[in-house]
């Protein structure tokens, strides 16, 4: 008796957990929202057509597996590049590489997404790379009804790529066209003119479905951003109606913020620091690149293409492409340091006299701060190559990992 009852438990925590997090209508605005900052920056072109077509970079030099194919998307990525190639869109079969290519731009990964599926008779609509697992995501899509396939389409996939397998995959019927990524979930859709109409939300990690949202018509983009301290998705469909969601809940495990210092590595030396995530937004100031081996920035929120950053009094927007993180956390170490004030300072290096150094940041209680770290009198320090961080004992916790 007692282990039923334990087992039912878990079966009630389970369910409850599930329906904790989940998409909620926050308001529809029918196709009267033209005042609504809705970018489009997850869709530059192709704003119609299913497949994202977006070329970045031009000069990616062709691997082998790619020769005679198309280059349709080629955008940064926190460790280089990535490239979509595909056969011309006339073709009477598919083929679709993927490449990953360095900050130098040489080729690092080659995967056939059409072989690791063993599926040669979808398009591939949509790939994201995911910057916090380093894992690939990309959907394969029947470009017409699904029962000319017998409903065997639109699925997405979650690949390890360092590993080489298949981390998780779903149903089919579940995301064609766009799907977009954030630190927890992926939202996704699955429509097609009569079809069922249908939109989702499931766990990143894991590939489980939190969400399924019935929409009248086929999502056609999506976008996610923060408002009035809310997480808000966008969602517009096939008859450019726009539609809001909420999230219901939060993820089980949330993680901690961890203490990031930013830089350019463009070449011009600078990222425009702007007032929206968006190239249309009014400049603040700028991002610079490395000086004396620490950056001059701080990370607030990361992005799936643009990140908030702030460099001084200037708090706004940077684009991915061109930035660099160094933290002094990865978990690795034997202790931890975390903030344990609501506005804990972090020096900096200049010496002013009398033990005191200028201020560089503040960062929040709870923050993780380091596990790699010195001792120097009162204070934690973090390196850099020439340049150091101070943290006052006093204003951490030194926790065991």
């Amino acid at each position: 008796m007692k282990k039923s009852l334990i087992s039912l438990t878990m079966l009630v925590m389970t369910v409850c957990t599930a329906k904790a997090q989940s998409l909620v209508t926050y308001k529809s605005y029918g196709k009267n929202w033209g005042q609504e900052n809705v970018s489009m920056v997850n869709k530059p072109n192709g704003i119609i057509y299913r497949l994202r077509w977006e070329k970045q970079c031009t000069d990616l030099p062709v691997v082998p597996e790619a020769q005679g194919l198309e280059l349709f998307i080629s955008e940064p990525t926190d460790m280089g590049w990535l490239a979509l190639y595909r056969k011309p869109m006339g073709a009477s079969d598919y083929n679709f590489v993927v490449v990953l290519y360095d900050h130098s731009k040489q080729p690092t990964a080659t995967i056939n997404l059409c072989n690791i599926t063993n599926n040669r008779y979808c398009e591939v609509q949509d790939v994201r790379w995911d910057a916090d697992t380093h894992h690939l995501l990309f959907n394969m899509a029947c470009p017409s009804y699904a029962s000319e396939i017998n409903g065997k389409g639109s699925k997405l996939y979650c690949y390890d790529v360092a590993q080489r397998r298949m981390v998780w995959e779903t149903d089919y019927l579940v995301s064609n066209d766009i799907f977009i990524l954030d630190h927890d979930f992926v939202y996704c859709a699955y429509g097609f003119t009569n079809e069922k109409d249908y939109l989702y939300m499931l766990d990143k990690r894991t590939g489980k479905q939190y969400s399924k949202v019935p929409m009248p018509s086929k999502v056609h983009y999506l976008e996610k951003q923060v408002k009035n301290g809310k997480d808000i998705l966008y969602v517009v469909d096939y008859n450019d109606n726009l539609s809001t969601f909420t999230i219901n809940g939060k993820p089980a495990q949330p993680q901690p913020e961890v203490f990031t210092v930013v830089y350019a590595t463009s070449d011009d030396g600078f990222l425009n620091v702007r007032s929206q995530p968006s190239t249309s937004g009014a400049i603040l100031g700028q991002l610079w690149t490395l000086s004396h081996g620490l950056g001059h920035g701080v990370l607030r929120e990361k992005g799936e293409r643009w990140s908030k950053v702030s460099v001084g009094d200037v708090t706004g927007w940077v684009y991915n492409g061109y930035l660099g993180t160094q933290s002094w956390y990865d978990g690795s170490g034997r202790t931890k340091l975390v903030a344990k004030r609501e506005q804990t300072p972090i020096f900096g290096e200049d010496y002013v006299g009398d033990g005191d150094y200028p201020l560089f940041t503040t960062v929040k209680k709870g923050t993780l701060i380091a596990d790699q770290y010195d001792e120097y009198e009162g204070y934690y320090v973090l390196k850099t190559a020439h340049d150091y961080l101070f943290i006052r004992k006093n204003d951490v916790e030194v926790v065991a990992q």
